[in-house]
């Protein structure tokens, strides 16, 4: 009876998921090539929700999955990779290249790769089809103007086509992970968030703790750190600035990177300078206004990207010379978004928002800062003006747990911090935290060593010694002259 009893209660379970709000369509085996020509065996499918699992009359969508079955012949607990920014993770398994790196973990596990809900459907995206503001990038409270009547104008629009916004938070982003694992007959499991997708990995770690065996956190931030401290946009300045004097011949044109930072933000703060770039739905030319707020924001996006990084003190030598070719590309990257606002984006992290203490922080902080809270940009701005959120347990607490845990984060990550995975890995009982340097944000997870070895060996719960990983040295662009090294020289 005893043996019987854990199968009758798991099939349940799963009869309960693939008759109640989700279940497993199309799926098909299928067979996945890397570029070496190594075939890994498969499994594609769509996972059916709501879009809201609190509203029952809210519309279904389908999450495609791919589960890839490891080439080992006992492996480990299978794996599910957690993405961040958008969300779409599954080309990673059809793109022969891409999978190919993931060999040394499915030589230890099955991978499974899911894109999260909202991936893929425009009808989350609310587009501005008024006239672009030239002023949009002036100050911040130009750019919050603009975006509160942005989000004002999007919540009607969500409403009018049934879009329901509060169904995208980090909890129904975990409950559809816990739902297909459990669909695909697994009741334990490892993660690997990245970036956003270490939100839900926390969230599934606060949620299902017996569920998670392991799990790995790159570029992590907690639930309760959704929104970010204004100093950590000045501490990485001041970073930078250190590197940067470091460089024999680049530190001569320019003997101190934060003074050059100050005067270039104080020169377009006294007079903004305007650029033409195109408006990608009319494709017209229109002129935009740079303040220091568009500097401000552009640095915030791009200051802790390695492939950007070398090319920053160029575009503020450039600037501060007169010569806005290289801020004009910038300029047209960023410009979007003053035009689409993206309302799965936006609920997923507002629902999880800040303590009061936090937000208290962070607006002392934001006064004090020479880039105001442009950190925080857009989702202050459409703070007030949003709907409310209600989940089963507080997103603002920190994270407690005894879960084996892996930290990976690069020294010059500025999203996600050193010292902010310190805080976060306070509350774990057995957790390792890997710095890498020289590494950006996105950077630090693809440091061969980490992937190749660390990662495997710490799935397969081997002892794990480093504390420490290297990428190449950063190398600055020159400050004049051409350069083929970053498409804004192009």
């Amino acid at each position: 009876m005893k043996s019987i009893l854990p199968l009758l209660v798991f099939s349940l379970l799963y009869l309960s998921t693939a008759f109640g709000q989700t279940n497993l369509i199309n799926v098909q085996a299928k067979k996945f090539k890397t570029s070496s020509g190594i075939e890994i065996e498969g499994e594609l499918g769509y996972l059916e929700v709501l879009e809201n699992r609190n509203n029952p009359k809210s519309r279904k969508l389908n999450l495609k999955y791919i589960h890839l079955k490891s080439i080992a012949k006992k492996p480990t607990t299978p794996l599910v990779y957690l993405e961040g920014g958008d969300g779409l993770s599954t080309w990673q398994a059809e793109n022969p290249q891409d999978l190919e790196d993931w060999l040394p973990v499915l030589k230890v596990s099955d991978v499974i790769f899911v894109d999260r809900k909202g991936v893929g459907d425009e009808t989350t995206t609310y587009v501005w089809m008024k006239d672009y503001p030239d002023d949009f990038m002036v100050s911040e409270k130009d750019a919050e103007k603009h975006y509160q009547i942005m989000t004002k104008d999007a919540l009607k629009h969500f409403g009018e086509n049934n879009i329901d916004v509060k169904g995208y938070t980090l909890e129904q982003d975990a409950n559809d992970i816990h739902d297909l694992m459990l669909a695909l007959a697994f009741d334990s499991y490892s993660i690997l968030g990245f970036s956003f997708g270490s939100h839900i990995g926390m969230t599934l770690m606060t949620l299902y703790p017996n569920e998670v065996k392991r799990a790995i956190l790159i570029g992590s931030d907690a639930p309760n750190q959704a929104l970010n401290y204004p100093m950590y946009l000045e501490h990485h300045i001041k970073k930078l600035g250190n590197m940067f004097a470091k460089d024999s011949l680049l530190s001569k044109q320019i003997p101190d990177f934060e003074v050059l930072v100050s005067r270039v933000m104080k020169k377009l703060e006294q007079k903004p300078v305007t650029v033409t770039i195109k408006n990608p739905l009319t494709q017209k030319d229109m002129n935009l206004k740079i303040g220091p707020f568009g500097l401000a924001f552009i640095l915030r996006l791009d200051i802790d990207d390695a492939n950007d990084i070398p090319v920053i003190p160029r575009l503020l030598y450039t600037i501060d010379n007169g010569d806005y070719s290289m801020l004009t590309w910038f300029a047209q990257k960023r410009m979007v978004y003053g035009l689409a606002l993206p309302g799965d984006g936006i609920n997923r992290q507002l629902a999880s928002g800040a303590s009061m203490e936090r937000w208290a922080l962070i607006k002392a902080e934001a006064e004090a800062s020479t880039y105001n809270n442009v950190v925080n940009f857009p989702f202050s701005a459409a703070k007030n003006a949003w709907v409310q959120n209600e989940l089963s347990f507080d997103p603002t607490a920190p994270l407690l747990t005894n879960i084996p845990t892996l930290f990976i984060t690069g020294d010059l990550d500025c999203r996600t911090p050193v010292e902010q995975v310190e805080e976060t890995k306070k509350g774990f009982e057995n957790a390792l935290h890997i710095i890498v340097e020289n590494a950006g944000h996105e950077q630090a997870m693809w440091n061969a060593k980490i992937f190749d070895e660390t990662i495997p060996a710490f799935l397969s719960g081997r002892e794990i010694n480093t504390v420490k990983a290297h990428n190449p040295e950063i190398k600055f662009i020159t400050l004049e002259g051409k350069s083929g090294r970053h498409p804004s020289l192009k």
